[in-house]
């Protein structure tokens, strides 16, 4: 069998899952503009000119690179029984996610304006995890429900 060392081992898959739901929930209330307690922090970032020196909201910041970190980890870890079928269908849903991601940023570049572009741009960043890994997620069990 063919290792691959790109992938992260099992058990970072469960930490991924475990991180992912409070990472979600802050994301999706900051999206929603629900009312969470907002931690000002100086911060120092590229803006107008070379350097942008303003603050920053922490609770957003970290529930940003959480989500991140969070569906990493479950995309790029490994499955307990992991072969070159596995591989194969991981590589198919990485391209599939790739194609359907491409074709909702097409369609938001086309028919969204203003504001609104902008926060489809930050929630895009998360959409191609999140489809690969309910397509990867969703093929494997259809084949082991086919194997029984």
């Amino acid at each position: 069998m063919k290792t691959h060392n790109y992938l992260l081992p099992y058990t970072y898959k469960r930490v991924g899952m475990w991180m992912f739901l409070p990472f979600a929930v802050i994301c999706l209330c900051r999206f929603f503009d629900v009312n969470l307690p907002s931690i000002q922090i100086p911060w120092i970032a590229f803006g107008d000119g070379l350097f942008y020196q303003g603050k920053a909201d922490l609770l957003t910041e970290v529930g940003m690179m959480g989500l991140l970190v969070s569906l990493c980890f479950v995309a790029l870890s490994r499955e307990k029984d992991e072969d070159e079928m596995t591989a194969h269908i991981r590589m198919q849903s990485f391209v599939w996610s790739l194609w359907l991601t491409s074709a909702i940023l097409a369609f938001g570049i086309l028919f969204i304006m203003g504001g609104y572009f902008l926060s489809f741009a930050i929630a895009a960043i998360y959409l191609y995890y999140i489809i690969y890994i309910l397509k990867f997620n969703f093929t494997m069990r259809a084949i082991r429900r086919a194997g029984k």
